[in-house]
């Protein structure tokens, strides 16, 4: 029952919000699929993207939505957001997720981001699909949250949507199968924050 309660909680704080996110009663990621095939390319090469900068131990929030830009990742369209991040080793980019749409809606989804990697000439170093891990907690609510090792020529990272990931599925005692799983989607509120070097 906590950990429903504790979902519950989040449902409601992240389905108060109006906005691109929130529709009670319908699957968004089907509609924002198609904004993002008919939408205009933002940027013809990593070089043209727009970076927001990160500093080291703050955390940096970010919503993808299907106003963000999209670019294609190796033949694959994307909505996106991408960081500068400071020079450095042993960096650890920890990547936050959460549920959207879900105020009394079974219909709600999550953004299961993969990172691509990009050194200071923008190409490309490595894609990572990273394990996330849920969790729920009054009064935060529900989150998933993965731990990626930076490589050390990295200068740039850009969150997009992972690839060949179904969902995630939160501890639920509430449910007959004993988690509730959500359903992935091209969009979502995600956070970011870099740690070490």
């Amino acid at each position: 029952m906590r950990h429903m309660l504790s979902l519950s909680v989040m449902i409601m704080v992240s389905g108060c919000a109006a906005g691109p996110l929130n529709e009670t009663g319908t699957f968004l990621p089907p509609r924002h699929y198609q904004a993002m095939e008919t939408a205009k390319l933002c940027c013809a090469s990593y070089g043209d993207i727009h970076y927001a900068q990160l500093q080291r131990g703050t955390e940096t929030k970010a919503v993808i939505s299907p106003d963000s830009p999209v670019f294609e990742f190796d033949g694959r369209r994307s909505f996106f957001a991408a960081f500068e991040l400071p020079a450095g080793s042993n960096r650890i980019f920890m990547v936050t997720t959460v549920p959207v749409n879900m105020l009394w809606n079974r219909a709600g989804h999550v953004m299961v981001p993969a990172v691509q990697f990009l050194d200071d000439s923008y190409k490309q170093i490595e894609f990572v699909q990273p394990r996330y891990e849920p969790d729920s907690r009054f009064p935060r609510g529900s989150w998933a949250e993965a731990q990626v090792r930076v490589p050390n020529a990295a200068r740039y990272a850009i969150l997009l949507e992972g690839r060949n990931v179904d969902g995630i599925a939160w501890r639920d005692r509430d449910q007959p199968s004993g988690s509730l799983f959500v359903r992935s989607g091209p969009t979502g509120n995600v956070s970011v924050l870099l740690l070490g070097g």
